[in-house]
C-alpha cells in the first residue's frame, strides 16, 4: 500500500481526522443506541420548554431537611409528575396504530447515572399511590442494585413515563430528551438556580426549575402536552396545594 493510500485511509470521509483508537461501546450503551434509533424513526418528537417558580419546593425540602428528613427535589418531583399525570392522561399512553392506549398503571422511569458513566432506567412501580418516604426508599433501593450491578429485567421494564434530571450538572438547564419506546412523553428537569424574578412588582432573587417536556406529536398535539408542563409548573410552585402526598412523616407500605 502506498503512502498516499494510507494517508486517505487515516483521514477517512469527507475529510474525517485520523481514529486514534477505538473504544468498545459498552452492551447497555449498544442497547440504548438500537433503542433510541427507532424511537426517533417511530415517533414525531416536539419539545417544550418551559421554567418553574421553585422557591415553596426548595422552601419545602428545607423544612424537611431541618426536621431530620433526607428527601431530594428528585424525590418531589416524581411525586408531583404522577399527580400530574393523573389529571392529563395522554401523556401516561402510547401510539399504537390508529389508537392512543392510556396506560392503567403511572409507572415512572427513573434516569440515574451510574459511576461508570452508564445510564440506568429504573421503575417507581404504580409512583401515583406511594407516600413519599416509599418514593424515596424505592430510589434509594434502585439506585443502589443499579450501581452493583443486582437489577432484574422486572427493575426496569413497565414505564409508562420517564424523568430524566440533569441538576447535578449546574449549568444544564433545557435538554430534548429521547422518547423511550413504548411511552409518550419524557420529562428533562435541569438544575435549579437562583435568579431575579418578579414577584409583586418587585425584582427579587427567586429559584428557578428548568423544565424540557418531549412528547411524540403523533400521539397528541401541543396544546395537552403543554397543560401538563403547566399543571406541573404550578404543582412545584404550590406544592401544598399540589394534591400529591408529600407529607415526609407518611405510613410506608408494610408498616
Amino acid at each position: 500500500m502506498s503512502s498516499d493510500d494510507s494517508e486517505k485511509r487515516d483521514v477517512g470521509i469527507a475529510g474525517r481526522a485520523g481514529i486514534g483508537r477505538a473504544v468498545p461501546l459498552h452492551p447497555m450503551q449498544r442497547m440504548a443506541a438500537d433503542h433510541l434509533l427507532k424511537s426517533q424513526t417511530t415517533n414525531a418528537p416536539v419539545t417544550i420548554m418551559g421554567e418553574a417558580d421553585a422557591d415553596a419546593l426548595v422552601d419545602l425540602r428545607q423544612e424537611m431537611l431541618n426536621a431530620g428528613r433526607r428527601f431530594s427535589l428528585t424525590h418531589l418531583l416524581v411525586a408531583l409528575t404522577a399527580t400530574s399525570l393523573r389529571r392529563h392522561p395522554t401523556l401516561n399512553a402510547v401510539r399504537e396504530g390508529r389508537n392512543l392506549e392510556i396506560y392503567s398503571e403511572i409507572n415512572i422511569g427513573l434516569a440515574l447515572a451510574l459511576p461508570d458513566g452508564n445510564l440506568i432506567v429504573p421503575v417507581i412501580k404504580q409512583a401515583d399511590t406511594l407516600s413519599l418516604p416509599d418514593i424515596a426508599s424505592a430510589v434509594a433501593d434502585l439506585r443502589q442494585r443499579g450501581a452493583a450491578g443486582k437489577l432484574s429485567l422486572e427493575d426496569v421494564r413497565g414505564a409508562t413515563f420517564t424523568l430524566t434530571n440533569a441538576g447535578m450538572v449546574p449549568s444544564a438547564r433545557w435538554t430534548t430528551p429521547i422518547i423511550p419506546l413504548g411511552q409518550t412523553a419524557i420529562l428533562g428537569v435541569g438544575g435549579v438556580r437562583r435568579a431575579p424574578v418578579v414577584k409583586d412588582e418587585q425584582v427579587v432573587a427567586g429559584w428557578l426549575l428548568p423544565l424540557s417536556l418531549t412528547f411524540d406529536h403523533g400521539a397528541i398535539n401541543g396544546y395537552p402536552a403543554s397543560e401538563f408542563l403547566e399543571d406541573l409548573a404550578l404543582g412545584i410552585a404550590d406544592p401544598a396545594n399540589s394534591g400529591a402526598d408529600l407529607n415526609p412523616n407518611a405510613a410506608q407500605r408494610g408498616e
